[in-house]
């Protein structure tokens, strides 16, 4: 036997294609041609002017250049602390409740190594988002994935949720809305998940990174009532501020599992980057500008919808909120339907099956990252896609 062997938990983790399908982008690019991404979710915007100008202003700022407090600045996490409260309801203690993050996938790892042990059952809907995936393999936990129910959108399985919960699982990952299905839940539908894992003594893990891209799902959130103390919730500000390069999320929860998390930060990054942090405190105080950012996103779901009701081979699932559909190839190979995607069309978008078994026979398009200089020419193509 080899004596340098690498860990076996990492070897089970098996990276998604997008690294693939990227790489033939740049390709086709560099010899000259047209490409329309709709494979990453980066949006077309940066951050507001304003709040860049303002942390440019402070450069020459030592603070700028420091390591924050491993929670994040105290003035940041009141401002974020004030905006859930004035503008969700949501009331928290921005000292003891509350983290700013290097982006959702690590506040997501602190969240998953708070309240779950090496071999715990952690349960995911599929398809599911990969990086929480790749987490509960780091953590040496049992991934239990339960499908979701496809008709022309995704749907909540509440029977086989039933079923798993009874059987035991130490933790409920919810995307909502969905990344990759762009699906979104009711009220009453997160009320019975709520109420369900907390009647099963498992944890739910909230990923809101397309809260801010709510279309026609509820925006209600179980601690506007109450502090449900088996609810973790993080998200990010990579897209609703445009600022997935900075690397800035966020993390709320009972304070014993945030006493938990901020050994995570301090082990896996100190704190979020402190320039980031200014910008978002800085954003929180612009009236409007999300909103408006979140209306073009919205508008080009509509076009995507309909571009898609006039191509063939391609299916439209609902999708009532993020940046995301995950279009149906019926009958072919999700990454064959990528690869001529890509190649005949200049679309890219994501093969399904890096979503789990669930998502093969899909591609995943986010329509959230056209900018307008091309959105209506891509909108075109996509009609006449014929796979």
């Amino acid at each position: 036997m080899n004596r340098w062997t690498t860990s076996s938990r990492m070897e089970t983790v098996r990276m998604p294609p997008v690294g693939v399908i990227m790489r033939r982008v740049r390709e086709i690019r560099e010899s000259g041609g047209k490409v329309f991404s709709m494979a990453q979710a980066v949006p077309w915007y940066g951050p507001p002017g304003q709040a860049v100008e303002a942390m440019l202003r402070r450069l020459d700022s030592l603070e700028l250049h420091t390591y924050s407090p491993d929670p994040g600045l105290e003035s940041a996490r009141m401002a974020l602390a004030a905006d859930f409260s004035s503008r969700r309801g949501i009331r928290l203690d921005h000292g003891t409740e509350l983290h700013l993050t290097c982006g959702a996938s690590q506040a997501f790892l602190g969240a998953l190594l708070s309240v779950a042990d090496p071999g715990d059952r952690i349960v995911a809907l599929e398809p599911w988002y990969f990086d929480h995936v790749f987490a509960v393999g780091f953590g040496s936990m049992e991934l239990v994935s339960v499908p979701m129910i496809e008709t022309d959108s995704w749907n909540l399985p509440v029977e086989d949720l039933e079923t798993v919960l009874k059987n035991g699982a130490r933790a409920l990952i919810l995307v909502n809305p969905g990344n990759p299905t762009g699906a979104v839940l009711s009220r009453e539908e997160l009320e019975w998940l709520v109420d369900a894992t907390e009647a099963a003594g498992c944890w739910l893990i909230l990923d809101e990174t397309y809260e801010r891209f709510n279309f026609e799902g509820s925006r209600w959130h179980p601690w506007e009532q109450s502090h449900r103390e088996h609810v973790v919730t993080l998200g990010s500000f990579s897209k609703s501020l445009g600022i997935s390069g900075w690397r800035l999320g966020y993390l709320f929860a009972c304070e014993r599992v945030m006493r938990q998390a901020v050994k995570v930060q301090d082990s896996v990054t100190i704190c979020a980057p402190v320039p980031a942090q200014l910008i978002m405190e800085e954003s929180m105080g612009i009236e409007g500008w999300v909103e408006e950012r979140a209306a073009g996103v919205e508008a080009r779901m509509r076009l995507c919808r309909k571009a898609l009701e006039g191509s063939r081979g391609l299916e439209w699932r609902e999708a009532g909120g993020a940046f995301f559909t995950l279009a149906a190839c019926p009958g072919r190979d999700s990454m064959e339907a990528a690869v001529e995607l890509l190649d005949r069309y200049g679309i890219a978008g994501i093969p399904g099956a890096a979503f789990g078994p669930a998502g093969e026979g899909h591609v995943r398009l986010s329509f959230g990252c056209l900018d307008d200089r091309e959105l209506d020419e891509a909108m075109q193509v996509l009609a006449s896609v014929r796979l």
